[in-house]
């Protein structure tokens, strides 16, 4: 057990203790003790001190009373006065004249750039827009300006190919009409064919059509295989021979063959031909001629 003098020295020591720790708190807590507040009295008190010496100096505003202030006006301009000279100076000097621009000078880029031959194996680069590097010149892009000139030339002629191309297109289609306009039936065939001669033999032997079949013969025709592969995209049929009845293909020399043997030929054509086929018949088969 502590004694009961020892209990109030221990209370007067914390009574102490904390007395102080608030005063030297409140202390440090003071506006005048920061180190802003120190900062800011201290740049005033150099102005001032600054101020006191001008003046001293002898350069200062000359005092005016307040009726001249009134009387003075607007716009006028305050002078300073110098002891040393009896001149007064404008408070805003005068605008000085600029000088002349000196005359713009050969951009750094370009004068490199003038410097190094255009057959040399070095090249200047833009770099951020503003500065140039010397690099190695790319002779891949060389070659590639060459290929890309090459495909030019190459798309140029294509383009004259495909346009011949369609404008014998144009031809070939305006030379098979014109043939369909020739008769009812047009009998695409080839002279040294045997399947065209027994479709010729049939048709123009056996039977009397009018109007009689036109024959065109695609080997002796300038226009023979163009004609062939339009027929073969308009019809179905690449070969010969090939019977149209009015722009329709009733088929080759077997197909003739078989619809005259089995006594259909005449009424398939009159069925196709319509009104523009006046008039078919088979001919009599005299005795011994088979």
């Amino acid at each position: 057990m502590f004694t009961q003098r020892r209990i109030r020295l221990l209370a007067v020591t914390a009574v102490v203790a904390i007395l102080l720790y608030l005063h030297y708190s409140g202390e440090n807590r003071s506006p005048r003790n920061q180190k802003f507040y120190q900062s800011t009295v201290a740049a005033i008190e150099a102005e001032k001190h600054a101020n006191v010496g001008t003046a001293k100096a002898g350069n200062y505003l000359p005092h005016t009373n307040d009726k001249e202030e009134s009387d003075s006006k607007p716009g006028e301009e305050y002078s300073y006065v110098d002891n040393d000279d009896d001149k007064e100076q404008p408070a805003i000097p005068k605008a000085q004249p600029r000088p002349p621009p000196a005359p713009p000078s050969q951009p750094e880029t370009e004068q490199r750039q003038a410097k190094i031959p255009e057959d040399s194996d070095v090249e200047e680069i833009p770099i951020a827009g503003r500065t140039t590097m010397t690099v190695t010149k790319d002779k891949d892009s060389d070659t590639a300006q060459a290929a890309s000139v090459m495909e030019d030339e190459e798309s140029e002629e294509e383009k004259k190919q495909k346009k011949q191309q369609e404008e014998e297109a144009k031809e070939v289609k305006a030379e098979l009409n014109g043939i369909l306009k020739r008769s009812p039936i047009i009998i695409f065939s080839k002279s040294f064919c045997p399947y065209s001669k027994k479709a010729k033999t049939v048709l123009l032997d056996k039977y009397t059509i009018v109007p009689k079949p036109f024959v065109v013969e695609l080997d002796q025709h300038p226009r023979g295989r163009q004609l062939q592969a339009l027929l073969g995209e308009n019809t179905g049929r690449r070969t010969v021979p090939n019977v149209l009845v009015n722009g329709r293909s009733i088929g080759g020399g077997d197909d003739i063959v078989g619809l005259d043997e089995h006594d259909e030929l005449a009424t398939r054509l009159k069925s196709l031909g319509g009104k523009w086929l006046q008039d078919i018949k088979r001919n009599l088969v005299e005795e011994g001629s088979e």
